[in-house]
């Protein structure tokens, strides 16, 4: 088994919650309040004419990119049926819309995006072949081998040409479907042989000689060799991906905190130490001269993160709070929470528990919310009452069951178990018949129903 200094917490993996977060594909996007997002969203709509919408590219354009964020936005909401709905609907709009419009190349490139969005729901739900059957049609359509079928329409492999012109980058999303994309699920589901055949499968195709697909296939099989207690084969990995990186590149910096997790699981925790502090270095510098750049937050983030796995506390707290201040700075809400989750483990203090408590009250994440509420319930030397901490376990148990994924099912079980140790103090007799704690919204509710306005009917 892996070596760690501390014990298992019962709380979130936080460590297992970064697997899919790469650093060769590092998630930098600051995910800023859904109420705020649905807002724009809904702006844009606004500016959108149905009567001219066949004959507008920029028209065109402009309402698939709001059916891709609406369904990311109801997504993060957590209401998965909505997404797949948004997802259903794009593609039946956009169908109807190629066989009369002058802009037939687009309408058909702007089916792609949700198709691929339905793709990867169905692989956090666990159903991994469905899954991975759309990331190969996709991958296969991409080289011009065969057509896209999806929901009864076909995507000729004759239409892919002027599909390529018309939306640049696309060719490069659909290649990626067979590595990046495919990898998530893998990595969702644990299947680490599995991912090490991907990468041994894919490694020599010409399509992914590129600098960036080479490290990513290397980071890959470096996580999958780590996950398997294989230590020297995934750092000698790691060093080949290193190879790869640019030398002007924040992978450079970031990969220090991978490094680290190799060292700490191998048990050799005076390198994780040392390399820890190489980090902290890196971070000092480039903070001094760019602080403004978002991927700051999640390297100091991480830096905190593998400090308090190797039991340093005291090293942990600086770079802590800079990642809760600067997540803060940002409007960074699930950057906000786990930061707080963090700092809560670190110190045990009131402040900390208030903020999580306020920022658990207030976010509309509800995946995050389930996180902070179960890490809320079992700090109960901090909550006012026993009753406090079991009603926080609670909501987190109900919304973790709200969500259909293999994450949330996962959670839900360790959260159960939390609550049913306390069944026999002062826990209700209607354990898990309590409803769940939701924030409405009307402006994110009003996104779902402006969008479906332009889906056909019946879907």
């Amino acid at each position: 088994m892996s070596s760690n200094l501390l014990t298992i917490n019962p709380g979130c993996d936080l460590i297992r919650l970064e697997r899919t977060n790469m650093v060769t594909k590092m998630e930098d996007r600051v995910k800023v309040d859904l109420v705020a997002m649905s807002k724009l969203i809904l702006d844009h709509l606004r500016l959108c004419d149905p009567a001219s919408l066949p004959h507008t590219p920029e028209m065109l354009s402009r309402l698939a990119v709001q059916f891709n964020q609406g369904a990311l936005l109801q997504y993060q909401y957590g209401e998965i049926e909505r997404a797949e709905t948004l997802c259903h609907g794009q593609i039946e709009l956009f169908a109807r819309l190629s066989s009369r419009s002058p802009n037939r190349a687009l309408c058909l490139a702007n089916m792609v995006a949700p198709y691929i969005n339905l793709a990867r729901i169905y692989g956090q739900k666990g159903e991994v072949t469905q899954s991975l059957r759309i990331f190969e049609e996709v991958y296969q359509f991409s080289l011009q081998r065969q057509d896209l079928s999806m929901f009864g329409h076909r995507i000729l492999v004759a239409d892919a040409p002027a599909m390529f012109e018309t939306s640049s980058g696309l060719r490069k999303v659909m290649l990626s479907c067979r590595v990046i994309e495919v990898a998530r699920v893998l990595q969702t589901v644990e299947d680490y042989p599995a991912l090490i055949a991907l990468v041994d499968t894919n490694k020599d195709l010409p399509e992914y000689q590129d600098t960036f697909f080479k490290q990513y296939l290397l980071e890959i099989r470096t996580r999958a060799l780590l996950a398997m207690e294989q230590y020297q084969l995934s750092l000698d990995t790691l060093e080949t991906c290193c190879s790869q990186m640019p030398l002007n590149t924040t992978d450079r910096i970031v990969v220090h905190s991978l490094l680290s997790q190799i060292y700490r699981e191998w048990g050799r925790h005076d390198l994780a130490a040392e390399t820890l502090d190489k980090l902290e270095t890196h971070l000092a510098g480039v903070e001094k001269f760019s602080r403004k750049l978002p991927i700051l937050r999640q390297v100091a983030y991480r830096l905190a993160l593998e400090r308090h796995a190797l039991g340093d506390d005291v090293g942990a707290l600086a770079p802590a709070e800079k990642a809760f201040q600067w997540c803060s700075e940002w409007n960074d809400q699930p950057g906000s929470i786990k930061s707080a989750i963090l700092l809560l483990r670190i110190c045990r203090e009131p402040r900390w528990y208030g903020e999580l408590q306020k920022l658990a009250s207030t976010t509309s994440f509800r995946l995050d919310r389930a996180c902070a509420f179960w890490e809320l319930g079992l700090a109960s030397e901090l909550a006012q009452s026993e009753n406090e901490s079991i009603q926080m376990l609670q909501n987190s148990y109900n919304l973790y069951r709200s969500i259909p994924f293999v994450e949330s099912r996962q959670c839900c079980e360790a959260v159960k178990r939390s609550l049913e140790a306390r069944r026999d103090s002062a826990a209700p007799r209607s354990l898990y018949e309590n409803e769940m704690v939701k924030i409405d919204n009307a402006s994110i509710d009003s996104v779902y129903h402006g969008l479906m306005e332009y889906v056909p009917s019946p879907l």
